[in-house]
């Protein structure tokens, strides 16, 4: 298995930190919008993917576009979540933002993902990229089991079992 291009074989594991995480989901706009549902998911990838970077957050973002809801997991320092939480709520790309659940945690889940987009209906996960032209796969990474639980929480709010709104 190809292992995540991020995660280099003379990294070592940083010492464990103590983060918040946040997870949310919101209803999606953009196919309500100008452009393709595609560019809009690669501008959010390519602006989150080098913020977060910055800002030291990492995560994973989950778009069900049959029933057009994100579901996102951001982790890092709480004062640099919640502000990027303020700012994302404000995105006129979607509405109906509810945050799901945050916990303390001793240690990051997704130390190395500056931004993933994550599959549903449980087919695998395909990592994308931001080009230039949209965005394209890339190669695909091992998830751990504390990982897998918190992208399966992703799909399954996505999914939005007896919603209406």
């Amino acid at each position: 298995m190809i292992k995540n291009p991020d995660v280099h074989e003379n990294d070592t594991a940083a010492p464990a930190e103590q983060c918040f995480r946040l997870v949310y989901r919101s209803r999606s706009l953009l196919s309500d919008g100008p452009g393709t549902v595609q560019q809009g998911l690669a501008d959010i990838l390519q602006v989150s993917r080098a913020n977060n970077r910055d800002k030291g957050i990492t995560g994973a973002l989950m778009f069900y576009e049959y029933k057009d809801w994100f579901a996102q997991v951001l982790e890092g320092p709480e004062a640099d979540v919640q502000n990027l939480f303020k700012t994302i709520s404000a995105d006129p790309r979607h509405k109906n933002v509810e945050i799901c659940d945050t916990v303390q945690s001793p240690d990051r889940l997704f130390r190395r993902w500056a931004m993933a987009l994550i599959a549903e209906h449980g087919e695998p996960d395909a990592p994308l990229v931001s080009t230039a032209g949209g965005i394209s796969e890339a190669a695909p990474w091992r998830v751990t089991s504390d990982q897998e639980a918190v992208l399966t929480q992703l799909r399954d709010l996505t999914r939005a079992y007896g919603r209406a709104y």
